[in-house]
């Protein structure tokens, strides 16, 4: 008698372990499903982040040459020629690791080469680490009322010294276009009017180095990440090779 209820117990005591256990993976199971489905989520958030770009057609490409070449004719400044970095203020640059001073130094540089006024220009860098995304490299904006205007860099610390001239020269080419009232209607046009005349203007060698994709690994938890691709720039390597060879 006693043998048996003792495997009755035994019986009675797996039979409420299995349960407890079950219980427990399940919520588990659920929670995981949970987390996953949430850190999905971030990361397609994360990788919408930025404008989205699109294949310009070789016909697209030349018509903003010739647009841009119109506009720079009009405004008299020379785009017959290509930009090159002083020898000194790279090594400045690069010996500092992008002090905000010298790339002061570089916009001006850049300013002085379009021929535009850099004493009607505020400068601005936020300095970012390379394991965040950014929605945007740079940024330039103007006040009419107070004939103000800024230009912002937002510098990651992996951005290669093309990259960072890149940036700025794209948006100088905004100050330049836009204080001339020069702007198409929908914003993706302008952006890729914008980065044509960086090239035309002979920034192109600059581009094509500092527009190259880079994978970027984003974590979110330990067992899940996502490779994300950087770039600078509205217009695909492609496209800046294209413009560069018919310019």
């Amino acid at each position: 008698m006693s043998n048996y209820i003792f495997i009755v117990l035994v019986i009675i005591i797996s039979l409420l372990a299995t349960i407890y256990i079950f219980r427990h993976f399940i919520a588990y199971f659920f929670k995981l499903c949970h987390v996953s489905i949430k850190n999905k989520h971030s990361l397609k958030k994360i990788q919408k982040i930025g404008i989205k770009k699109r294949n310009l057609s070789n016909k697209d490409i030349q018509g903003y040459i010739k647009l841009s070449k119109k506009y720079l004719t009009e405004l008299h400044i020379n785009f017959n020629k290509k930009y090159v970095l002083n020898a000194d203020l790279e090594r400045r640059l690069r010996f500092s690791r992008f002090e905000e001073k010298y790339l002061r130094d570089l916009l001006d540089d850049i300013l002085d080469y379009m021929e535009l006024d850099k004493n009607k220009i505020s400068f601005k860098v936020n300095y970012i680490s390379s394991k965040y995304s950014i929605k945007y490299a740079g940024s330039y904006s103007s006040e009419d009322k107070h004939n103000s205007n800024k230009i912002l860099l937002n510098l990651k610390n992996d951005m290669s010294l093309n990259t960072v001239i890149s940036i700025l020269a794209h948006e100088c080419s905004h100050y330049l276009l836009l204080s001339n009232n020069i702007k198409l209607d929908k914003t993706l046009d302008n952006e890729c009017l914008t980065d044509i005349t960086t090239i035309v203007l002979g920034f192109g060698k600059y581009l094509l180095d500092g527009y190259q994709i880079s994978n970027r690994v984003i974590y979110n938890g330990p067992n899940l990440r996502s490779v994300t691709k950087d770039r600078v720039g509205y217009l695909t390597f492609r496209d800046v090779q294209y413009a560069i060879k018919h310019i």
